[in-house]
Formats: structure tokens, C-alpha cells, sequence
């Protein structure tokens, strides 16, 4: 896919990237999505093979998949990384999800990314309002999934991970996972 960007300085700039879901005979996919400048899809195609041998020798249900993204991290500015990352999302969002496809971070990206790929495919996935798709940072993201009552549809991996790793001080409420611990005896 191609992802255009624009820029803080008001350019724009395009980018190419490459999902591969190389098996899911196991369960749900899983695989990282790295951003580096040389992107190469006859790297990544073996690297999602390699992804599904490593979750088979580990006895791990899942089924192995890789992405790339051609970009240097390190000449773009956080806001634009978000940028990126939800639009290149958005151009997948059809093969990914939290049950078909778990994204995980890898060269070049960080939890933020991963943060920012698990809200956008929540957005797209639940048809929330536009004020969701619009948000210019993940701050906003979470405050218009709030507002549009995204809690309690996150899997409890996504709130543990946005809970202790993100952005604590949010203390997303889940009531699915908090019915489980209320009701698991001592």
C-alpha cells in the first residue's frame, strides 16, 4: 500500500508498505510491523513464514505474519509516526484485528505505534463517529473511543497493555474484565 502524510512543515510525503499473513491454520495471526527505510517484500514474506515456525516450535496458537513500512523513524517527529501509522492501519484494516490479526512491535517502532494501531482498528472495526478517525493524537483517540463507549470492548491484553505501559494515569475501566476478577474465587 502507499501512505501519504503531510508533514509538520506542511509537505507531504509517501510511503510504502507491506503486510503479509503467511498463516492462520493455528488461531489468529500474529506478527510485528517494523518501519525501516529499505523496504524489501521478498524479506518480509520469509520473515512471516519464520513467524509462524517460531509460534509453532513454541506450541503457541497463532499463525505467523510480518509488515513493513519504508520510512527512517528517526527523520519523523512523534505526531508524524501517528500519522503514519494510522493511515498505513487504515489502508489494512480489512485483514487485521484483534482476532484475526495481533500486531506487536518490531524494528523501528515502539508501543505508542502499537497503541496507536490497536485504537485505530477499534475504530474502524466498531463504525465509531468520525471525531475517532480525525483525532490528531492518541490522547484524543482514547478520549473520543471513551466518548463513544469503546470500554469494555477492548480484549483484556489491550487494556493491561495500555493500563501499565501508556498511559496509567487514563485507568481505563473494563467491566468484562472486572465481572471475571469479581467473580473468580480466592
Amino acid at each position: 500500500v502507499e501512505c501519504t502524510i503531510p508533514k509538520d512543515d506542511s509537505s507531504l510525503a509517501s510511503f510504502v508498505g507491506f503486510k503479509i499473513q503467511h498463516d492462520n491454520a493455528r488461531g489468529p495471526i500474529k506478527g510485528g510491523i517494523r518501519y525501516h527505510p529499505e523496504v524489501d517484500f521478498d524479506e518480509v514474506n520469509p520473515l512471516a513464514q519464520l513467524m509462524t515456525w517460531k509460534t509453532t516450535i513454541a506450541n503457541i496458537a497463532y499463525g505467523g505474519a510480518k509488515g513493513i513500512v519504508g520510512c527512517d523513524p528517526g527523520e519523523l517527529n512523534i505526531s508524524e509516526l501517528e500519522r503514519l501509522t494510522r493511515d498505513f492501519t487504515q489502508k489494512i484494516h480489512d485483514l487485521i484485528g484483534v482476532h484475526t490479526d495481533v500486531q506487536t512491535p518490531d524494528m523501528g517502532t515502539n508501543p505508542q505505534d502499537v497503541a496507536c494501531k490497536v485504537v485505530e482498528e477499534e475504530c474502524l472495526h466498531m463504525d465509531l463517529d468520525a471525531t475517532a478517525l480525525e483525532a490528531e493524537t492518541l490522547a484524543e483517540y482514547l478520549e473520543a473511543a471513551d466518548e463513544a463507549e469503546l470500554e469494555g470492548h477492548l480484549s483484556e491484553q489491550e487494556t493491561e497493555y495500555f493500563e501499565e505501559h501508556l498511559y496509567p494515569e487514563l485507568e481505563i475501566q473494563n467491566p468484562i474484565i472486572e465481572e471475571e476478577i469479581l467473580e473468580t474465587p480466592v
